[in-house]
């Protein structure tokens, strides 16, 4: 593994502290690789709670969410209530991003259609659709 870190390999090596449920959910990307490095520390007793507790916010912890919940387990104070209300913080909205298959595009386009042109009128076209859901709602 020439060019990567021990921190790195250790890191990964972590990853098999997971319960298998978690780890499913690391390999399916349903848990960012960031967090679950630190889900790893946690006892599998605080991770079974902790995927409870996932199941009931439907929720994934954040970053900071589970360095504190590390940080709390490592104190031995780690409890169902301070999971809970960490897990309940509103989380700062994630940007997203969204590709669409061009193949199954171009048939609304013109052949000669550029991407951003295409972008642009999709816009425009949600735009419009946007101001007669507002003009019909306001009836």
């Amino acid at each position: 593994m020439d060019g990567v870190s021990g921190d790195t390999v250790r890191n990964i090596i972590s990853l098999n502290s997971l319960i298998p449920e978690l780890l499913r959910m690391v390999d399916e990307k349903k848990i960012s690789l960031t967090p679950a490095y630190q889900i790893a520390a946690l006892t599998e007793p605080e991770q079974r709670l902790l995927l409870e507790t996932m199941e009931s916010e439907q929720a994934t912890p954040s970053v900071s969410q589970a360095q504190r919940m590390r940080k709390l387990s490592q104190a031995g104070a780690l409890d169902g209530d301070a999971m809970l209300q960490i897990m309940a913080e509103q989380k700062k909205p994630q940007d997203f991003s969204l590709s669409l298959p061009v193949d199954k595009l171009r048939k609304y386009f013109p052949a000669s259609g550029t991407p951003k042109k295409m972008e642009e009128t999709i816009f425009k076209l949600l735009e419009q659709w946007l101001r007669r859901r507002q003009r019909t709602a306001e009836r």
